[in-house]
């Protein structure tokens, strides 16, 4: 991956995402795992610090600066200061500001998931100029169903909850943002149930909740027609099975089939 302490790289990828949208008339963009950008990891200084057979240092000063070494830790740079309480993002700044000179009606949404270390992010996504795509609302609704949703897309039993866990939900969501901040929130995901099978008889119920409160709904491509396949008692797997179009002249050309849930013996 890129390494997001040097300025080249930020350049980088606006770059592209500029060029991008002047080749082909596009008018926003998704950032998945938006929660986490600039992925800046943690240097490995253990390494960077090694001295050679000779006794000479194995990394130039520079290699330590630029964390030329790193070790599979995301919650560093930014997200691991003080600063982030205070002051927006400076990666999406400098990526708003580009863009926006540009097209100053550019649409720039990010993923926000939340979970452990992660929380209230899009606390700082709104304040940096990016458009929140939260996916905590199938967990709140799941509780309502006796239905305990994991980001992984696991679900297991549980207690039915009361309707008091969706003003909790509603409540932390919107807790410290900035006024007038848009916030998009997710029927579903990619790893998660969709919604027919999550919460049954219940399903219109769930997607009044979505479309009746102040912030936009979003539900995931293809959500309508997916095929579910429950693994085991407590781990959900969520596959799309795909076959050819007979008689079709391109044999690329693929149709999905029909939705259905099956149990594994």
């Amino acid at each position: 991956m890129l390494n997001y302490r040097k300025i080249e790289a930020w350049d980088l990828l606006i770059d592209e995402v500029v060029s991008y949208c002047e080749n082909y008339g596009i008018d926003g963009i998704h950032l998945d795992n938006g929660q986490a950008w600039p992925q800046i990891m943690e240097p490995d200084l253990d390494e960077l610090s090694r001295l050679d057979v000779d006794g000479q240092p194995a990394y130039s000063a520079e290699d330590l600066m630029n964390g030329e070494m790193v070790i599979r830790n995301e919650n560093y740079g930014y997200w691991n200061s003080n600063n982030m309480e205070t002051y927006p993002n400076p990666f999406f700044i400098k990526m708003c500001k580009k863009l926006w000179s540009r097209d100053p009606n550019f649409m720039i949404i990010g993923e926000c998931w939340g979970g452990f270390m992660f929380e209230h992010r899009q606390i700082i996504l709104a304040r940096s100029g990016i458009i929140p795509r939260l996916y905590k609302l199938p967990i709140a609704i799941s509780s309502l169903f006796g239905k305990k949703l994991h980001r992984n897309g696991k679900v297991e039993s549980m207690q039915k909850d009361n309707v008091v866990a969706i003003k909790k939900w509603y409540d932390e969501t919107r807790r410290f943002l900035p006024d007038g901040s848009i916030l998009l929130q997710s029927s579903t995901a990619h790893c998660l149930p969709y919604p027919a099978y999550l919460y049954g008889k219940g399903t219109w119920a769930a997607i009044d909740i979505l479309f009746f409160m102040p912030d936009i709904p979003i539900t995931y491509n293809g959500e309508i027609d997916g095929d579910v396949f429950k693994v085991g008692q407590l781990q959900t797997v969520f596959q799309h099975e795909q076959i050819e179009i007979q008689g079709s002249s391109n044999p690329t050309e693929l149709k999905r089939s029909n939705s259905m849930i099956m149990r594994a013996l």
